[in-house]
């Protein structure tokens, strides 16, 4: 016996739902991933909700009787109320993917129809109503009210009953009751049970009474019996079981009738209404009008004084209807009122309402205002609320969560959401949801995003659902650009907490929470003028530092490359203090970073703070092996390029424009030394090194100002910037986006003169580049102060700038070309540690014989030379000593690392390389033993002379 294909038949018949369902004869309908259908296996199921399908899983459940599945062949197995394996069985068969007993052109009959065995029992016998049950049979809930349909008679057919509580979590429910004869014992007996379509309306025997009455059309009972307290003139009647059930409703007794529908305010309700509109005109109403229930929510009625008036300002709510006009204080005068201010709002033939069907339902009525139409979702400051036209109340979903717009990159992918809303502390929380998420694990992680942000969440798997429907419903046409990185974008300046300048739509960066508040503003801009900023005047280092906050965002006016400086010097000098007082024009202490991180984390901190200011505390933290490149690339503006699994670029690189200031105990070079690394002169450029200490006594500061003591200054900042933070940048950038467009001439002038005031003509393009940086830094602690955002003196950043800069100057030694310096530096060092040990010293008298190459050997009772370079003699005439270093020599080790061509032109620059004509960048000697033993009587080498040491050449004098 083959095994049935259960699988396979489970993944086709879940692929081909809908059209197993058509199959299986049941009314559905597919809201985004959930098929909802009405059970035709429980009588009392006249609308869609309570049976829903996961179109993805197959998931299966009737909420209102419990019964629940796992697969579409347990659903069709449900349904015909036989086993599973029948059920494969059949579906295998109208699949086409069975081989089994039965053949596959065989079609699967459509679900039996169970022949009726009670009929209803019109209308209800008086004996019978004194038996009606007073509970429902496992129902939590009992009966609050009673609705009682009559026939045209008064007799009663069926009653609508009011449970409350419903069952899963529902306030309440409504379910119909009837009576019933059985057809085979002829027992009559009640039955929560309706009546066969078509289904008696809610007041036939009022019609009947006052036949030539209008009549007013309500969604539900309770709206029906308000409403014929507002509308006394007319015959209020209703259809049963909402509004998805209209077409089952008996609507020929309103032929030739007058009719006004008062439809619920909201979509549901506006669909109902148009349906119902159709419904009298198949009939033959001689009229159909609606009641502009959008004038609810712009007028009011007034309880004050005779006459009714009605007031601006109303109160209007999605799903409300007559019920809620009576609760907000509505009368029947004043509801005259407002229909005889409003004639075309009600005016409409039986004629006019086919035609709008026929065209659009759109048309057929009055549209509900947007936040009512087509969305059951209403917020307010309490919460996220739900509510359909069938519940009395709504149902709470999750606390204010607001959605701001929809999202996406430069690129137009990535879209998503951004909402905002507030965490049980009152800190406002803003999160862009990617939109993959919400179609992902239906939804999970946008559920636990939002949890672990602090959003309070209503219980039960409902809640859950409607939220993610909430945010799938979203049709606002709202836009914002998400953008990597904080700073300038076109004309916008974007901090995470706000937007400065104008830009077509909102820029959303995703600041961390922590970076969010290090970024908040705390205390005012006087008072930080007061408490921080005064005490740079004067004080060189202190006010150079805080002007470099204002540097940064001049980095993309400008598009000039990103750099840094770097305080040193000795433990407790105040250069944290440095660091502190620059990051108060941004931030709080949270601020400031430090240099404890790999490299990959240094590029999210610096992509998070482009176009402000970095701060970077205590070099030593970074590992010396990485520094170097760590700097090259804070520097560079760029973080690295991965690759993927296919070898292509991984994701987008990290860029970023950004000015750091760093500090530390030692410099960058004395750092990388440590693990026995270079420092490069492109490093050094792009990390100025100043000396933390200014020389005075008191540390960091020139001035104490006020204090006894740098320490007592020290400590002030420190506690000042905790008080006093973030006010400066805004001032300072809401006046710089303003002045953005002109401002570039003016910097450029600007660092043209302070170039021409700081370095001499000959200066190098490193030096330069150097003296731009802290003319930038100079310029802006000016404009800053120009625009009252320091309180400074004019002057007092652009003095600050030349006397850092010239201390750095004097640091670096030299005006010129670095990797020349090092260059001359590294061939000194040999020198100076082997000019003796490694150079054989020939005798004074050789140098007379370098015409005829009879110079004397060297002394053989001399001590020998261990791993011999060359030879060293001293010319009496110039003074100079000589060293002739042997060629290989002179490349694998003088030079080594070193381009040997630039090295000999430095020498020969500096007068301390002598060559022979033709012979390239060596001399030609008779006077070495090499030279003796050779052919032509001669060698080459290369003759490095003391002119290399300079000052230093009396002591080389003493040493030959």
């Amino acid at each position: 016996m083959k095994l049935l294909p259960f699988e396979p038949v489970k993944a086709a018949a879940l692929a081909a739902l809908p059209h197993v369902l058509d199959w299986a004869g049941v009314h559905w309908k597919q809201v985004h991933h959930e098929i909802q259908m009405i059970n035709p296996t429980r009588s009392n199921d006249d609308g869609y909700g309570s049976f829903s399908i996961n179109a993805h899983s197959g998931v299966w459940a009737d909420f209102a009787s419990g019964d629940k599945g796992g697969d579409v062949i347990a659903l069709v197995a449900y349904l015909k109320s036989y086993g599973q394996g029948e059920a494969c069985k059949d579906l295998a068969r109208l699949l086409g993917i069975v081989n089994g007993e039965a053949p596959a052109a065989v079609v699967p009959a459509p679900l039996p129809v169970a022949a009726p065995t009670a009929e209803a029992v019109l209308p209800i016998p008086a004996a019978l109503m004194g038996k009606m049950p007073r509970s429902k049979p496992h129902h939590p809930g009992k009966p609050v009210q009673f609705w009682r349909y009559n026939d045209a008679a008064g007799q009663p057919l069926v009653f609508v009953v009011r449970l409350e509580p419903g069952q899963n979590g529902r306030s309440k429910d409504y379910f119909p009751l009837s009576v019933w004869k059985d057809a085979d014992s002829g027992k009559t007996t009640w039955r929560w049970k309706n009546l066969n379509a078509p289904r008696p309306l809610y007041g036939l025997d009022r019609l009947a009474a006052r036949p030539d009455a209008p009549v007013v059309i309500c969604e539900g009972e309770k709206a029906a019996d308000a409403a014929a307290q507002l509308l006394p003139g007319h015959v209020a009647v209703c259809w049963m079981n909402g509004a998805e059930a209209v077409n089952k409703a008996d609507f020929r007794t309103l032929a030739g009738r007058h009719c006004l529908i008062w439809r619920d305010y909201d979509a549901p309700g506006w669909e109902a209404a148009t349906t119902v509109a159709a419904q009298l005109a198949k009939v033959g109403a001689a009229a159909v009008s609606h009641v502009p229930v959008e004038r609810f929510e712009t007028c009011r009625p007034s309880d004050a004084g005779q006459t009714p008036a009605l007031l601006d300002g109303g109160k209007w709510d999605s799903g409300d209807d007559a019920a809620d006009a009576l609760a907000h204080g509505w009368t029947a005068a004043h509801l005259r009122l407002l229909l005889e201010t409003e004639p075309e709002a009600v005016a409409a033939s039986t004629g006019q309402a086919i035609e709008a069907t026929a065209a659009s339902k759109a048309s057929a009525a009055p549209r509900p205002a947007p936040s009512a139409f087509g969305n059951p979702f209403k917020l307010s400051e309490r919460g996220v609320y739900f509510q359909t036209e069938d519940m009395d109340t709504p149902l709470w979903i999750c606390s204010k969560l607001e959605i701001l717009a929809r999202t996406r990159d430069k690129n137009a992918g990535s879209w998503g959401l951004l909402v905002r809303f507030t965490d049980p502390d009152g800190n406002i929380k803003e999160w862009n949801i990617p939109s993959e998420q919400l179609a992902s694990s239906e939804g999970a992680e946008v559920i636990k995003g939002l949890l672990s942000r602090g959003l309070l969440l209503g219980a039960g798997p409902k809640a859950r659902q409607r939220l993610l429907e909430y945010l799938a419903r979203y049709d606002g046409n709202e836009r914002a650009t998400i953008v990597p990185r904080l700073g300038w974008h076109d004309s916008s300046f974007l901090l995470p907490d706000i937007q400065l300048g104008q830009n077509d739509e909102r820029l959303i960066f995703e600041a961390a929470q922590k970076q969010r508040e290090a970024m908040q503003c705390v205390g005012s801009l006087a008072g930080w003028q007061s408490q921080v900023a005064r005490y740079c005047i004067g004080n060189s280092r202190l006010a150079f530092s805080v002007a470099s906050a204002f540097a940064g965002p001049l980095l993309g006016v400008l598009g000039s490359e990103s750099g840094g400086f770097h305080f040193y010097g000795d433990s407790s000098q105040g250069k944290t203090t440095l660091l502190q007082a620059a990051a108060s024009v941004f931030g709080g202490p949270g601020y400031l970073q430090t240099w404890r991180a790999t490299d990959n984390a240094l590029e999210a901190i610096a992509a998070a703070y482009s176009d402000c200011l970095l701060t970077l505390d205590e070099i030593h933290q970074c590992d010396s092996r990485i520094i170097g490149e760590a700097v090259y690339m804070l520097g560079n503006g760029r973080g690295k390029s991965r690759a993927n699994d296919k070898g292509g670029s991984r994701g987008a690189v990290a860029e970023w424009r950004v000015l750091f200031l760093s500090s530390g105990e030692k410099t960058l070079a004395a750092h990388m030394s440590e693990a026995k690394q270079q420092m490069k002169a492109g490093m050094e450029i792009r990390m100025l090194a100043i000396q933390a200490d200014a020389g005075q006594g008191f540390g960091l500061f020139d001035t104490l100002h006020d204090k006894d003591s740098g320490q007592a200054l020290s400590d002030h900042i420190k506690a000042s910037v905790i008080q006093q933070h973030g006010s400066a940048a805004r001032a300072y950038l809401e006046r710089l986006v303003q002045e953005k467009d002109g401002l570039a001439g003016l910097i450029r002038q600007q660092l043209a003169r302070f170039d021409s005031e700081v370095l001499p003509g000959e200066a190098h393009g490193q030096a330069h580049r150097a003296a731009a940086r802290f003319a930038l830094v100079g310029i802006a602690g000016e404009l800053a102060s120009a625009w009252g955002v320091t309180g400074w003196p004019k002057g007092t950043a652009w003095q600050a700038a030349k006397t850092c800069f010239a201390d750095w100057l004097k640091m670096r030694g030299t005006s010129g070309n670095r990797e020349d310096e090092d260059i001359l530096a590294k061939v000194r060092l040999f020198f100076e540690q082997h000019g003796e040990a490694r150079f054989t010293r020939l005798s004074n008298e050789s140098i007379l014989h370098e015409q005829d190459g009879h110079a004397p050997d060297p002394d053989d009772h001399a001590p020998k030379t261990i791993s011999r370079c060359g030879y060293r003699l001293k010319d009496k005439l110039s003074g100079l000593i000589k060293y002739y270093v042997l060629p290989e020599s002179f490349r694998s080790e003088v030079c080594a690392g070193m381009d040997v061509n630039r090295a000999c032109k430095l020498l020969t620059a500096r007068g301390a390389l002598e060559t022979t004509k033709g012979a390239g960048n060596m001399l030609q000697v008779r006077t070495t033993p090499e030279a003796k033993y050779s052919k032509s009587g001669r060698a080459k080498v290369y003759c490095v002379t003391s002119a290399l040491f300079a000052d230093y050449a009396q002591e080389f004098d003493d040493a030959a």
